[in-house]
């Protein structure tokens, strides 16, 4: 004997799977991705995740935490440094002519460089305040830096002594002046202060300390070899 059954029977389990799938992904406490719902326990250990990433923000935590305190200070140093504050290699020495400016560049500065009436280096920018052309393609005239394009005469302190084009008595303008750079003359070599703010730091020559230190053990060993000869 045979049972047949309404085909509703059959579809009723399989509409209610669906009406459950469907409110599952369209419900809004449960997140779904790519069309599958996130279980609570996946959702509670995801949240929890967030919180700890939350906490763990570089605003959250201590700045002794990230940054210990030696790091700190070297970082405000180097925060401080300056680099034009130091001693830079400018041309040897001996090599500097007697007769004729010495156009060179450091980094993106140009200077001129050149010897005086007695003898003296001189460091400007090498640029005349003119027309800004180069120092460093014009002549020396008694001791003095001419420019080649108008003839303005300069020395020294970076002073104009010189511009033909002004009448007879006329005052040179103050303005019409060079920037100076400081030179020393080290171990045979031209060394400038780059700075322009500041005076030049005689401490930070290379090679002074050595020369000090030498000069005080020269002065105690002559100090003990005197004691040497009263004794």
């Amino acid at each position: 004997m045979s049972l047949s059954l309404p085909s509703s029977l059959f579809l009723l389990p399989l509409c209610k799977t669906l009406q459950q799938s469907s409110s599952i992904c369209t419900s809004r406490s449960l997140p779904v991705t790519h069309g599958y719902p996130i279980s609570p326990i996946a959702l509670a250990k995801k949240r929890t995740r967030l919180k700890q990433c939350q906490v763990a923000t570089v605003e959250d935590i201590a700045e002794d935490v990230l940054l210990p305190r030696e790091a700190e200070e070297l970082k405000e140093v180097e925060e401080k440094y300056d680099w034009r504050e130091e001693w830079y290699p400018l041309y040897l020495t001996a090599e500097v002519p007697e007769d004729a400016p010495l156009g060179l560049t450091v980094f993106h500065k140009q200077f001129v460089l050149y010897r005086d009436f007695n003898g003296v280096l001189r460091c400007y920018e090498d640029r005349c305040p003119h027309r800004i052309a180069k120092l460093s393609e014009g002549q020396l005239i008694d001791g003095r830096i001419e420019c080649l394009y108008h003839g303005w005469q300069f020395e020294g302190d970076g002073k104009c002594v010189k511009i033909p084009q002004l009448p007879e008595g006329a005052k040179i303008p103050r303005a019409a002046c060079v920037r100076t750079y400081e030179v020393r003359d080290s171990q045979g070599v031209v060394l400038v202060w780059m700075s322009d703010r500041n005076p030049p730091n005689l401490s930070k020559l290379p090679w002074l300390y050595t020369a000090l230190k030498s000069n005080m053990l020269a002065k105690k060993l002559k100090m003990v070899m005197g004691m040497q000869d009263c004794s």
